[in-house]
């Protein structure tokens, strides 16, 4: 890629100083950096000394295209990390060393380090017999919720470096509401204390733990230090503004040591600041610095997106308008109306396939919306297909329970292991039935359900094909027969196989029959993507479960856990896959986490306060719980306004940043509840046009 003067400069600035880089979304930071790591490796510096941290793995695909590349030397490998997973890997090589003063009950134990279902099973034992003798009463709020928020709470006091019974004090200084309703915060604090002390005691250390003790013990062990010398003489730290204030303290104290180092601000960013993600202290990181840069010139986002970004932010902030201006056209945006969603649906098929017929590639176009449903993706999908254009989705915060490959898999599972004991419901193996055999109807589904499952006790559940009466195996078809004794046969083989784990069982259901012709997975992306997720969540459940549970029921554990809906950990290939003969449908937070651009936008119903509005968290808080609150002060009305037009003028100028052609807006006047939608981004956008008729054309569906 041609670089910038600005970028050459750089580049060609001398390598032993330390820079800070800042600019906005689209200036090319990232590429100075990627061009920087090359030429590091291409003058012979030795990879193992150069360390890249990032917030989040899906951000290291830049440095892994180039770290992969068969041109450069070679040599070993250069350390991609996030701050977690740095603490993670030097807590278990230096275990020995901190166990004992980090406060666990039994430091000659190996460590076991938790997964985000097994965080949650573990916490499930210390948060459900409180729950009976009256915690939490007067809230009505999910289990998975309620875990999750008790979670956030214990990760804030390692991000932010707090101690944990500061928790409590902190949110209740803040709260605005029903006294009474505060001593929600103690109950929350009281697991998170004892869930505290079962790890210790159990060794076991989730993500707030392995932060505590890389940060607050290991850190301070000299040996460590040496041998963190002795190995990384090179730092690249890039989106430091996603990142949370510890691992900038950590990183401020660490700089020195380093020959060279390049740290890179997103000034326009800082999404994640619900997870703890602090700009203000990652800006502080310039002081550290030689030089500091910044890049102004945005690359690849036309001008008129770029004015429009800058009028939005203005309209959302309700700052008052300038007199004796111009009105102003934007001709590459579009905002259609429709009245109800079937129509807006419609418009956004027909504009994509007209985008196709003039050239466009499927993967260059995005579908985003504050929240993608079942029923959206399965609307746009269908439509797509009338139209032969293939649709992919994203949706990592998606519980694994939802998605139809993993509930077909837990109904096998159940038939397979009937030692596990776990009733088949009629409904889920009706389901499963039609999942699993392609072509076969809801009609037929139901006759194979009516007739062929048994429950009764020491009897296979599974009757053959061949009992049914001769008129009811002609209504279901003898081709459909074929197919379900094929299913059956192989759950009877798979009960024969031994030492069968449940990944291992999901891997070969998938591979041996699922997958095969005349199966439901055949051929399918979205059935492949979400078997990989409950593998690979299977897997790392059972490995650190084992010891706690026989094996035999280790596997029951796991299914019981995600049928409650249980949040699963992220699964790194679904970020970085990528379908150039795919449109991409996205909830909007998720597409700019992804950090990819592309050529066409499609914003569906502004309208939805689901663009702005802070998800409802009773038992915690991410502002509050940060230190940028000031201690004591109120959490009012208009400061959740305020949190809430930043949060949007954040995220639209993130979008519109990395939008390289055309942006498409979809106003519906009649919303999924039957009610007008009046969110703020649609008013922003209403009050731009108001002061500027005809700045961006208007149709209607």
């Amino acid at each position: 890629m041609e670089l910038t003067p600005m970028q050459k400069h750089i580049l060609d600035f001398p390598p032993e100083k330390k820079i800070f880089l800042r600019g906005e979304s689209g200036t090319g930071k990232t590429t100075v950096a990627v061009a920087r790591l090359e030429k590091m490796l291409s003058a012979g510096i030795p990879p193992e000394t150069l360390l890249i941290l990032l917030p989040q793995r899906p951000l290291a695909r830049p440095y892994q295209q180039l770290i992969s590349h068969p041109d450069l030397p070679p040599g070993g490998r250069v350390s991609l990390l996030t701050i977690g997973g740095l603490a993670r890997r030097m807590v278990d090589l230096f275990w020995p060393l901190v166990a004992e003063s980090a406060g666990f009950t039994h430091p000659e134990s190996t460590p076991q380090f938790l997964t985000v279902e097994t965080t949650q099973y573990f916490l499930s034992l210390i948060v459900d017999p409180l729950r009976e003798q009256g915690f939490f009463d007067g809230i009505s709020i999910e289990p998975l919720r309620l875990y999750s928020q008790i979670l956030d709470n214990l990760n804030k006091t390692a991000v932010v470096g707090f101690p944990l019974d500061d928790i409590v004090p902190r949110l209740r200084s803040a709260w605005n509401g029903n006294q009474a309703d505060a001593r929600f915060y103690d109950q929350a604090q009281e697991c998170a204390v004892r869930f505290r002390q079962h790890c210790l005691e159990n060794s076991l250390l989730d993500f707030s733990l392995q932060i505590e003790v890389f940060i607050r013990h290991l850190w301070k062990e000299p040996a460590f230090r040496s041998y963190l010398q002795e190995r990384y003489h090179h730092l690249i730290y890039d989106n430091v503004e996603e990142d949370y204030p510890t691992a900038h303290d950590l990183i401020r104290e660490w700089l020195p040591e380093f020959e060279s180092a390049l740290i890179i601000q997103d000034e326009s960013a800082g999404y994640r600041s619900f997870l703890g993600a602090d700009p203000q202290s990652a800006a502080t990181l310039a002081d550290c610095a030689d030089q500091v840069f910044r890049l102004t010139e945005i690359l690849h986002c036309p001008p008129d997106l770029q004015t429009f970004r800058k009028h939005l932010a203005g309209n959302i902030r309700l700052d008052p308008p300038i007199s004796d201006v111009q009105p102003i056209a934007l001709s590459p945006i579009r905002l259609c109306y429709s009245r109800f969603i079937p129509q807006m649906l419609d418009a956004v098929v027909n504009s994509i396939e007209n985008h196709i017929q003039n050239g466009a590639r499927p993967g260059d176009m995005a579908i985003l919306s504050p929240y993608v449903s079942d029923a959206l993706r399965f609307s746009l999908q269908i439509r797509l297909e009338k139209k032969g254009i293939p649709l992919t989705t994203h949706r990592p915060g998606r519980d694994l329970r939802d998605e139809p490959a993993a509930r077909c898999l837990f109904t096998l599972a159940k038939l397979a292991y009937p030692q596990w004991k776990l009733k088949v419901e009629k409904l889920n193996f009706r389901s499963m039935l039609m999942i699993a055999i392609a072509g076969l109807d809801l009609i037929r589904a139901d006759l194979l359900a009516n007739t062929l499952l048994s429950h009764k006790p020491d009897t296979d559940p599974l009757n053959p094909f061949s009992t049914l009466k001769p008129e009811m195996a002609e209504r279901i078809t003898y081709q459909m027969g074929e197919k379900y004794e094929r299913l059956r046969n192989w759950i009877l083989t798979s009960r024969q196989v031994p030492a069968q784990g449940l990944p291992e069982f999901f891997s070969r259901c998938f591979g041996e029959l699922l997958s095969q012709k005349d199966f439901g997975f055949h051929a399918s992306y979205d059935m492949a993507d979400a078997t990989e997720r409950l593998i690979e969540s299977a897997r790392e459940f059972t490995l650190v479960i084992q010891p706690e549970l026989p094996e035999e029921t280790a596997g029951a554990q796991f299914i019981e856990l995600l049928e409650k809906g249980i949040t699963g950990s992220q699964h790194l290939a679904s970020w970085q896959e990528e379908r150039p003969d795919a449109v991409l449908l996205s909830p909007a937070f998720t597409f700019l986490m992804r950090n990819q651009p592309c050529a066409c936008q499609f914003w569906l119903d502004p309208g939805s306060t689901g663009w702005w509005e802070r998800l409802n968290q009773p038992l915690t808080h991410p502002v509050v719980l940060s230190r940028n609150w000031p201690p004591g002060a109120k959490w009012t009305d208009a400061e959740e306004l305020n949190h809430n037009k930043m949060t949007l003028i954040s995220h639209t100028g993130g979008l519109i940043h990395r939008c390289t052609k055309s942006l498409e807006i979809y106003q519906v006047g009649i919303d999924e509840q039957g009610n007008e939608p009046r969110g703020a981004l649609l008013q922003a956008i209403n009050r731009f046009l108001r002061y500027n008729p005809g700045g961006i054309a208007q149709y209607e569906a």
